[in-house]
């Protein structure tokens, strides 16, 4: 009996096509995840087979070629993840597919030797620890949350966990939410696991991807550590999955498929019947609100490793400091502070979630400012480009990359007084070394850290005490253990409160929490200074003093009142078109129709974007929310020009 195979190729299919099918030849092995080469118009295309039948199609098929791979590529359970994906996310099949798939696949005599490391002894467990450790063995519950305060020791339950299913001859994948804590992760497991780890993300060569992913595929590694791609690793055996840090925006990816590698995993649990281990010490208000309803097994942890405190946090009120004349980037208290620190040979990190030196170039005269020709938002001013260490000021849009020349004059009114307004981490970081001569002085931020291996230099330099103050923006309070930082200041807790979304208060919460918990995680006390023009916001207070709870309380208090998630669900349709009128009107015609359909209790709301042009185009927004929003897409014919956001993290 003659069989057919549906392909989804790895290229964009003709005329939008998910699959094509081909008949399979007799003297071909083929199987449903197999990877094999067809004929499509006089050329060879590669592709893989999602389905195969016995019914023959009412047109001629021609022959697959070639079987490219003796085994099948994929899992029975890869496939259905892919096709959920392609359903949820309203994503193209090909698209969710190529995620599954290596760059390119090399001969397995091809993989590079693993470094070779002396395995170390575990360190032994608290008693908090091996609470957790077994309260997650026995639950019968796939998924468990531990909510842990900074400094609690997550890492190493973790690593216990991993052990126990690795005996039971399962893989792991551990979840990180940057590519700059994998350095960290790796070093911790390595140390332990020695060659059975392997290592996906972008920052690898193509080469090192696909031999990394050969390693995985062919069974050499069982623990698989990287940020949200590493999901699609080829494990055949998942027994656990890890997400560190879950309560990150980053595991949201913004292209199409938009998936949350949250909602991937729950997925991958459904079809191998993983264990699912979120860890936080903030974790997201949906999340929480799950683990405390019981859907999820609930592990609470709030005391630090050892002898370690939680820093005491001291809230700065920008609003007296300029009242005092002090009109420095740094308050009174925190040039005090990073001094004693400096004296006791102890090492500080100052953050502020903003690059360059100044947010925006203006005319004090009209008041004309510098903006993106591509975007419409205001260039920000650097000392110099990312590549270059010299001074040459520069004006760059941190959405398109744009670069100009900073103006020596008004391009409107031709005066010359330019100013220089908001601040940013190069600017911290000439003040900082202004102030403190001495003083051994690095920044962390996109532009520090472009080229490969550049945050893992600067990391191990901050660790071996070569570093004395560390300035950066969001990626340096993300689960670093850096034990000699006694002093963490917060130069603006401001940024992200003024932004026109539902999570604003959760987001900064989250920031000033985690870089809080950098400090004070040995043995000698930390301290933490917020600097604010808002010392009476929630998101501030509560973060003063470590209060995930209370804070949780109000917030959840708040969205069921708004009808917010997790009470709500929540699709976005964007419009994009290089024409504001259009995108206007597209949007518009799809509200009215919307508007005709939508339940009593539903909702939907019509607005431009708060970046309204982004890369030479506008965008206007439609969203929906109810607890199903998606029902509405299903006979719904959207024009070319929309982007369907599932569960989006901004509504901005």
């Amino acid at each position: 009996m003659p069989k057919f195979a549906e392909i989804c190729l790895k290229r964009r299919m003709p005329n939008n096509l998910e699959t094509l099918t081909y008949a399979i030849p007799e003297d071909l092995q083929i199987k449903e995840g197999s990877l094999v080469s067809v004929p499509l118009r006089n050329m060879k295309q590669d592709g893989v087979v999602v389905g195969i039948s016995e019914n023959k199609p009412p047109y001629p098929t021609k022959n697959i070629s070639e079987l490219l791979n003796e085994y099948p590529i994929l899992q029975k359970w890869q496939l259905e993840v892919v096709r959920w994906m392609s359903d949820y996310y309203f994503a193209p099949l090909q698209k969710c597919l190529n995620l599954f798939l290596p760059p390119k696949l090399y001969k397995s005599d091809e993989i590079l030797p693993s470094k070779t490391r002396n395995t170390n002894s575990k360190h032994k467990l608290t008693e908090n620890q091996k609470a957790a450790v077994e309260k997650i063995l026995k639950t019968t519950k796939n998924f468990s949350l531990i909510h842990g305060v900074t400094g609690s020791g997550k890492t190493e339950i973790y690593l216990h966990l991993v052990e126990k299913y690795l005996e039971k001859g399962q893989q792991c994948i551990l979840v990180v939410p940057e590519i700059s804590l994998t350095p960290q992760m790796i070093n911790y497991f390595e140390n332990i696991f020695g060659n059975k780890v392997a290592i996906l993300h972008s920052r690898l060569t193509e080469k090192q991807r696909s031999l990394e992913w050969l390693k995985i595929y062919l069974g050499e590694a069982s623990i698989v550590i990287g940020p949200r791609s590493a999901i699609f690793a080829p494990v055949k055996n998942p027994g656990l999955i890890i997400l560190d840090e879950e309560h990150e925006f980053s595991y949201k990816q913004e292209q199409s498929p938009r998936y949350h590698a949250l909602e991937v995993i729950k997925k991958i649990a459904k079809f191998t019947n993983a264990k699912v281990v979120m860890g936080s010490a903030t974790p997201s208000v949906s999340t929480y609100c799950k683990a405390t309803q019981g859907d999820y097994e609930l592990i609470e942890i709030n005391e630090r490793i050892g002898d370690a405190k939680l820093p005491p946090v001291k809230i700065v009120d920008l609003r007296e400091e300029f009242m005092k004349k002090n009109y420095s980037i740094l308050s009174d208290d925190l040039q005090e502070k990073l001094q004693e620190t400096l004296d006791a040979k102890k090492q500080a990190i100052l953050f502020l979630n903003k690059r360059g030196a100044a947010s925006a170039v203006v005319c004090r005269e009209c008041g004309y400012m510098e903006k993106c020709k591509a975007c419409d938002v205001p260039m920000t001013y650097h000392n110099s480009l990312p590549s270059d260490n010299q001074f040459k000021p520069t004006l760059i849009c941190h959405h398109c990359g744009l670069i100009a020349n900073v103006p020596s004059k008004c391009p409107d009114c031709s005066c010359v007084s330019i100013k220089f307004v908001g601040s940013g981490t190069q600017k911290v970081e000439l003040e900082v070394k202004q102030m403190f001569p001495d003083a051994k002085v690095a920044r962390v931020d996109k532009d520090t850290i472009a080229k490969r291996g550049s945050f893992e230099e600067i990391y191990n330099k901050m660790k071996n005490g070569e570093i004395d103050i560390l300035i950066g923006t969001q990626m340096i309070g993300k689960g670093l253990h850096l034990p000699n930082v006694n002093l963490v200041g917060v130069i603006l807790a401001d940024i992200g409160l003024h932004f026109p979304d539902f999570r604003s208060s959760e987001r900064t919460f989250q920031l000033l929490t985690q870089v809080a918990g950098r400090a004070g995680r040995a043995k000698t006390p930390g301290e933490v200074i917020v600097q604010t023009y808002m010392p009476e916001n929630d998101a501030i207070t509560f973060s003063q003093h470590h209060n995930y709870k209370d804070f949780y309380k109000k917030e959840i208090e708040q969205r069921k009142q708004l009808n917010y998630p997790p009470f709500s669900k929540i699709v976005k349709l964007t419009f994009v078109d290089e024409k504001a009128k259009k995108s206007m009107l597209e949007a518009t015609k799809i509200y009215e129709k919307l508007k005709n359909t939508i339940d009593a209790h539903d909702e939907i709301n019509l607005y431009p974007s708060m970046i309204f042009k982004l890369h030479n185009k506008y965008r206007w927004n439609v969203l929906i929310q109810g607890k199903n929003p998606k029902k509405y897409l299903e006979n719904l014919e959207l024009p070319s020009i929309c982007r369907i956001d599932v569960d989006p993290i901004s509504i901005s």
